[in-house]
This record gives structure tokens, sequence and C-alpha cells, in this order.
């Protein structure tokens, strides 16, 4: 009976914890840059995962900490891995857009690197990747 109760309550919590929505870095973009939002994260996290909501929240909240961990950890001498990386994790059909965009950019901020369509934890991991290896001799 101890162990029907138990599987009854860790069978009625485990939807709750798992239950996921936006982080605080996905919540500020939406709520603070809502176009750019909709046409950028939210829409490349649809292509990729369609309906399957729980992972389209996932690839935002993912994308989201990466954007913003990318532009707190940028350094002005590393511009041109920054660049290379943009170019190279440019999502299809976006990727001269993209290289446009950024040559106008005057300040790495979240409001102009929003405007980019980019695998923005893959821009992460190229331009960390290539920092450290920079830096190693």
């Amino acid at each position: 009976m101890k162990r029907l109760i138990l599987f009854l309550l860790i069978s009625s919590i485990i939807p709750i914890l798992s239950a996921q929505g936006l982080n605080a870095n996905a919540s500020y973009i939406k709520k603070n840059y809502p176009v750019d939002y909709s046409n950028t994260l939210k829409k490349h996290a649809l292509e990729k995962w369609k309906d399957n909501y729980e992972m389209v929240v996932y690839e935002i909240n993912q994308q989201s900490d990466a954007l913003f961990n990318l532009i707190r950890e940028f350094k002005t001498e590393n511009s041109s891995i920054l660049f290379k990386a943009i170019e190279k994790w440019g999502y299809d059909g976006y990727k001269s857009q993209n290289l446009e965009k950024y040559k106008n950019i005057n300040i790495i901020n979240l409001k102009n690197f929003l405007t980019l369509n980019c695998n923005w934890e893959m821009v992460k991991y190229e331009y960390d990747n290539q920092v450290k290896a920079k830096n190693a001799f």
C-alpha cells in the first residue's frame, strides 16, 4: 500500500516538475523585443521542433541563454572570430542577410543581435573554442 501511495505521489509530481516555461532570459527577450523574439528565436525553434512544444520551449531557452552569455563574454579584440562564427552558424537562407546586418552593427548588444538569424548555441560554442585556441599560443 505504501508503494502504491508513493507511486501515485511521484506520478502526480513529475508532470508538474517537467512542465517547462520560458526561463528568465527568454522571458526578458519576449517581453522587451516581442517582434524580434517571434521573427528569430520562436520562429526557428518552431521550424526545428514543429509541434513538440516542450522542445520548442527548451530550444528558445537554450538559444536565449547562449545569446546572453555571448554578449556578456564578448571582447572587441575577438570581433573577427565572432564574425566568422555568425557567418558559419547563420540559418540557411539568412547567411548573407546576417552578414550585411552584422557589418552595420556598431554596438554588440541584445537589441542588435536579436535581428540576426543564427544558431546562438553554435555561435557561442565556435566563439569560445576559437578564442581559447587563439589564447593558447
